[in-house]
């Protein structure tokens, strides 16, 4: 209980030892890592609920993140911890604000801009929406119905949830297209520009 309520007072979890700590040969010196003796180590999901923090840096060069939220509450919470995390970070991510952000959805995608260069797309799918589940009433009775600290779904309940989240990819289904069809173009204009070749 001791080493708990020290976790949690202090917000580091998973105090490991760092094994790039002074490895001269192995890891750039203006690393964070090659400083710090010991790491502390989080669980995304504790964190901001997202793996997004893997995917982002920009040598990455990912154009496109498929978001899709499965969280009680806010819909757009794991993008708005992810927008805080990458402004703390300095790490790009698509401009957006509270504007950008409907409670509760009205439809079942939400793209966020990226630049075409560092920073990618973001195409945000809230599970629980007007155009896939009804109106706010019908909203409201499935959120309370798949409430996270229920401890288990029957397979009813599975294949409605499955449902949802697969009608809110049908439905986007031609924004999904024209999104990954424009990431290939960058792409490929990417490499053209980097070897001075059209492509």
């Amino acid at each position: 209980m001791k080493n708990i309520i020290s976790c949690l007072a202090q917000w580091k979890w998973g105090t490991t030892n760092n094994f790039l700590y002074q490895c001269k040969h192995k890891i750039s010196e203006n690393c964070d890592l090659f400083y710090k003796k010991h790491i502390h180590l989080v669980d995304a999901g504790l964190e901001n609920n997202t793996p997004y923090p893997l995917v982002l840096p920009p040598h990455r060069k990912v154009d496109l993140i498929l978001s899709f939220d499965f969280s009680q509450g806010d819909p757009f919470q794991t993008v708005k911890t992810t927008a805080k995390y990458c402004k703390e970070h300095q790490i790009p991510f698509p401009k957006n604000t509270e504007k950008s952000y409907e409670c509760p959805p009205t439809k079942s995608c939400y793209v966020f801009e990226g630049d075409g260069n560092e920073t990618p797309d973001v195409m945000h799918f809230p599970l629980f929406n007007a155009q896939t589940c009804g109106d706010y009433k019908e909203i409201k009775i499935l959120a309370q119905k798949y409430k996270t600290r229920v401890r288990s779904y029957d397979h009813f309940m599975m294949e409605e949830l499955l449902d949802i989240a697969k009608k809110n990819v049908e439905s986007s289904e031609d924004q999904i297209t024209k999104r990954i069809q424009q990431c290939v173009w960058r792409s490929n204009k990417r490499g053209g520009d980097m070897t001075g070749e059209d492509q």
